[in-house]
């Protein structure tokens, strides 16, 4: 979804036609809403997270480093 809106923006920002990409996106979001709503009916009531907290549960945890500082995101 998040390349479909990407083209979409694109689109605006050099005055084309962005209504076949439109569509594409809201068919998209309408499946996401379908299968939501099938995974709630089934049972599924545990919480979901949004984009900005799964990405930041993504992110690899803070280590010591020698000097036993807390270093984010080095290998």
């Amino acid at each position: 979804m998040a390349l479909v809106e990407a083209a979409i923006r694109d689109q605006v920002n050099h005055d084309q036609d962005c209504a076949e990409a439109a569509g594409r996106l809201m068919t998209m979001r309408a499946e996401v809403a379908d299968l939501v709503g099938r995974w709630k009916a089934a049972g599924g009531a545990q919480w979901l997270p949004s984009v900005g907290e799964h990405l930041k549960k993504s992110e690899r945890p803070a280590r010591p480093n020698r000097a036993g500082r807390s270093v984010i995101g080095r290998p």
